[in-house]
């Protein structure tokens, strides 16, 4: 699953753009749904790893802030938890529950919003 991520990552290019994933009101989401969301997330979790591993060679940037860093951090984590998730229910080709994928798509969306943004699609 996690090759499937790098080669949809890859085929992206250098687009820093991420599609804008909705969170849903629907008691469950498709698998097909879902793994385009999770492959969204493992573009943005790339993001944030180039964020910190530059905030760890140069502290002094102000983006590089312990705040940030700590939050980016917390976002990351609980998109892995509900990417982890998900890739069960995919793998079994089940619906996913919309909760699941809402807080994948709520980490997204903080990542987004953080500096670590434009790192997504850095080489």
């Amino acid at each position: 699953m996690r090759w499937l991520g790098i080669v949809v990552a890859l085929a992206l290019g250098g687009c820093a753009a991420l599609s804008n994933f909705q969170q849903v009101a629907t008691s469950s989401v498709s698998p097909t749904q879902a793994l385009l969301a999770a492959n969204g997330f493992n573009a943005a979790e790339s993001g944030a790893t180039a964020f910190l591993t530059f905030c760890k060679a140069s502290p002094e940037a102000s983006a590089c802030n312990a705040n940030t860093r700590r939050l980016v951090i917390r976002y990351v984590r609980a998109g892995r938890a509900a990417r982890n998730q998900i890739e069960t229910y995919i793998q079994t080709s089940t619906t996913v529950p919309a909760a699941i994928y809402n807080a994948l798509v709520a980490a997204l969306d903080n990542i987004k919003n953080t500096p670590a943004s434009n790192f997504i699609g850095a080489h």
